[in-house]
């Protein structure tokens, strides 16, 4: 087994995303013969994926392809003329069929008397992934607030956020709420400390997550963290190793942002590993992993006076489960325990 390493050289990095691009290639599959379809329709019933992971390579001579799962493990399965190829609930004809590197694959079941030849697999287009995870991050960057403290009232346990270009807005922190505080200097989320209302200052960065109260400018907070933190949802117009520099087109302005990410951790979202279970899980990765096009979610520090944003950790996701979507037993904000706040780093 292989799990890729967080950090590794600038060269080593490159060289692994160059031959990762270089294997961006097709497969056309053949028309399945009419034996196959009466095999099919007395096929068992699945039961879940045995494998699953992204296709990182493709052998069509020898009808192999080499799936690559959250977790960083490769495994090969093998197919033939009678394989049943699905994307949603429709059998890809052969014209249809071009699996590429990247795309999604579901093994969910096996010949009878060959386990290595799959009979019925699953297929999510890496297109189709990147679509769901622009909107569910979407929708993620939806519950956070960003801006400066206004005033607050301890006893009350209300802060006016201003936000820069919209009216202010009142948070309610009367509820049960985690409160942090990220330290001058600090670049990791496994550096912020408990924070609490004698840690707040006027004038000072915040972040806030919480439910927003429709028709008003006003938040109920389920987490805030004072010092600057913040997080940037977008998608990767380029990346240039060489400088750790990332293009990100931010999904809320629609504009350019330049981000710093030298040498930061990089996770891929997928599913706890152990039978049954769907709570949501960090897998290390590195930039090789990434392509342009892709969704992703970054946790940095912005400085309000040069603009210039530093990453502390870049998060995408793969899995057919989402990016950032809680599991059963996770709480709503699960991505902050997982990043490391309170010290646990993944």
């Amino acid at each position: 087994m292989f799990t890729l390493s967080v950090v590794r050289p600038r060269k080593d990095l490159l060289h692994h995303f160059s031959r990762l691009l270089s294997y961006r290639a097709w497969l056309s599959l053949f028309a399945l013969p009419l034996v196959a379809h009466a095999w099919q329709a007395a096929a068992p019933p699945t039961a879940g994926c045995q494998p699953a992971g992204q296709v990182s390579g493709l052998d069509p001579l020898e009808h192999t392809i080499t799936l690559k799962s959250d977790a960083g493990h490769y495994s090969d399965f093998r197919y033939d003329d009678s394989t049943t190829f699905i994307n949603g609930k429709v059998i890809l004809a052969p014209d249809e069929f071009n699996i590429n590197i990247d795309d999604r694959l579901c093994v969910e079941a096996f010949r009878a008397g060959k386990p290595e030849v799959a009979s019925r697999v699953r297929v999510t287009r890496r297109s189709e992934i990147d679509a769901r995870d622009r909107q569910e991050l979407i929708r993620w960057q939806s519950e956070g607030l960003f801006g400066a403290v206004k005033s607050f009232e301890a006893r009350d346990h209300t802060i006016i956020v201003s936000v820069s270009g919209s009216p202010d807005v009142l948070v309610d922190a009367a509820g049960p709420v985690m409160f942090w505080s990220l330290p001058a200097g600090a670049d990791d989320p496994a550096d912020v400390i408990r924070g609490d209302w004698e840690s707040l200052v006027v004038g000072d960065p915040i972040y806030i997550r919480g439910d927003r109260i429709s028709g008003a400018q006003t938040m109920r907070a389920r987490l805030i963290v004072s010092g600057g933190l913040h997080s940037f949802a977008g998608s990767i117009e380029t990346m240039q190793p060489l400088t750790s520099l990332l293009l990100l087109r931010d999904f809320r302005s629609g504009r350019s942002r330049p981000v710093h990410f030298d040498f930061i951790p990089i996770y891929v979202v997928g599913k706890t590993t152990a039978s049954g279970a769907e709570d949501r899980h960090l897998f290390p990765a590195t930039i090789g992993d990434l392509k342009e096009g892709d969704s992703v979610l970054i946790l940095g520090r912005e400085n309000n006076q040069t603009g210039r944003i530093d990453a502390f950790l870049l998060i995408t996701g793969f899995s057919p489960g989402g990016v950032l979507e809680p599991g059963a037993t996770q709480s709503a904000d699960w991505i902050f325990d997982a990043v490391g706040f309170g010290g646990r780093r993944p």
